[in-house]
């Protein structure tokens, strides 16, 4: 603070005790604060009060700031008391933060700051400092209505006494009549301009997200002898037709329906493909708003990456589940043939009995057969989808079994035992590989973690790998650690296999 702002010093344990009054005496204030030793209750509110009453009258603006974990324990004064005592001044309080801590009490009261050790309080009293510097101003004459600065610190000057449990402290710090609290210079705003431009962003991929998910049917106007007109209908269509004819031209149509079916997605490649892109898009826009254009591609890749997992992993969760029931499903099978049914009506009692994804895909299966198409072929088809090297067994076994004749329920059996054995061979070897592949997992999970720790707690250190030759390593990183990830995951594949 100037020299010519008084600052006074309240302490508070299991009583309060104005330590010095508000004065422009430095030194004595440090003095008497260095002997101050903690010790006793916390009487918060009872400390507030009297804090508040040290102001000299006519005091236009008064700051108390409060050094507190929040937690009253012994006030004869109540929190509704304090919120009172402190109607007109600024209370900027710092939290220290313990198994006691009661950050509602402290922000009905003010303005918190968390502070967790020695340098987070330090921090904290740093940016209260700063906020208070350019709320007072030098007044060149000190009156009994110059502004007024009380500090509340925990415990009374005991000197002889040991410390014991850490109590709470508060300090009041009123600035000049002619400096408004008010006028304390806020945080540096965003920009307007990356501000609006985000929003605009945002509203336009949600009209496009709007225009994918809800087309619109207009009334043909036809027989009114109108042109009908481009209605929004018309755009979705139109966009969605056109990435079905990029993923046809690619090749990448079919796998990707396949891949839907499978993950039970109800959409068609290029309504799915559009949607993604819009999400992502305005993902992407929200981000920029944020933090930047860095921070906005970084959050679309993510956006895509992430629904790429999703995907995945729902295509994979169903074809494992498809896989352990294939042992059980072929067994319903052998059991209906024994029983004097037919393939047909046997796999009819798959699709009615089974449990899913078993059941659709069997039901699936039989629908294509009866518009047509040969059973070995539906059912090769299924195993494709399924991606089921143990199902094309199932499939060469019929169709032998149509060439030469021959017990199909016990070729059926014999295929069904082959497949729980390899079943249990492949459970066996996943159980010994599973330290190896969660090892795999870490190490490449491992530098991600720590760069966002090192952004989040260091962000000027970790700026140094955003330009020149930090970032040319930090690409080299990227690289290597991608072919350390693929190296070990073949690693432990190898060691599957």
């Amino acid at each position: 603070m100037p020299a010519n702002v008084p600052i006074g010093v309240v302490t508070f344990g299991t009583s309060v005790t104005v330590l010095a009054a508000p004065t422009t005496d430095r030194a004595t204030l440090l003095e008497q604060i260095n002997g101050i030793v903690a010790n006793g209750d916390t009487a918060l509110y009872d400390a507030v009060v009297i804090a508040s009453q040290q102001f000299a009258p006519g005091t236009e603006n008064r700051v108390l700031v409060l050094l507190s974990d929040g937690k009253d324990e012994g006030s004869a004064a109540t929190l509704d008391d304090a919120i009172a005592a402190v109607q007109g001044a600024h209370v900027e309080a710092i939290s220290l933060t313990t198994a006691q801590t009661d950050i509602n009490s402290l922000s009905a009261l003010g303005t918190v700051t968390s502070a967790d050790d020695a340098a987070g309080m330090s921090a904290a009293f740093a940016r209260v400092a700063s906020l208070l510097a350019a709320v007072v101003q030098p007044a060149p004459v000190v009156s009994a209505t110059t502004p007024a600065t009380t500090i509340a610190l925990p415990a009374t000057p005991a000197p002889t006494t040991p410390a014991t449990t850490p109590q709470v402290a508060a300090t009041t710090v009123a600035s000049h009549p002619s400096a408004p609290v008010a006028a304390a210079s806020p945080p540096a705003p965003q920009s307007s301009s990356r501000l609006w431009l985000g929003a605009v962003g945002v509203f336009v991929g949600l009209f496009l997200l709007v225009i994918l998910l809800f087309p619109r049917n207009q009334v043909s106007k036809a027989r009114l002898g109108i042109n009908k007109p481009r209605t929004v209908s018309d755009m979705g269509k139109r966009t969605i037709s056109a990435v079905e004819e990029a993923l046809e031209r690619h090749g990448k149509r079919a796998e990707l329906a396949t891949t839907l079916a499978v993950a039970n997605i109800t959409m068609q490649p290029g309504e799915f493909i559009g949607i993604v892109a819009v999400v992502a898009f305005i993902a992407g826009l929200v981000g920029f708003s944020v933090g930047g254009l860095f921070t906005g591609l970084l959050v679309a890749v993510f956006v895509c990456l992430g629904v790429r997992v999703y995907v995945s992993r729902a295509k994979n969760k169903c074809q494992a589940a498809f896989a352990d029931q294939l042992p059980d499903v072929i067994q319903l099978v052998t059991t209906a043939l024994r029983s004097g049914f037919g393939l047909v009506q046997a796999l009819e009692s798959v699709a009615e009995e089974a449990d899913e994804p078993a059941r659709g895909e069997f039901a699936h299966m039989l629908v294509e057969t009866r518009l047509g198409r040969d059973l070995s072929e539906a059912m090769r088809a299924l195993a494709h989808r399924m991606e089921s090297e143990d199902l094309e067994w199932v499939v060469a076994a019929i169709d032998i079994n149509r060439d030469t004749g021959g017990n199909l329920s016990e070729i059926l059996n014999t295929v069904s035992a082959t497949i729980r054995e390899r079943q249990h061979m492949h459970r066996q070897v996943r159980t010994l590989t599973a330290e190896g592949r969660l090892s795999a997992r870490i190490l490449t999970v491992l530098p991600l973690v720590m760069a966002l720790w090192q952004w989040r707690v260091n962000p000027k250190a970790f700026a140094l790998l955003t330009h020149g030759g930090g970032l040319v390593a930090l690409i080299i990183a990227g690289v290597l650690m991608i072919v350390g990830s693929f190296w070990t995951r073949k690693i432990v594949h190898s060691l599957a296999l």
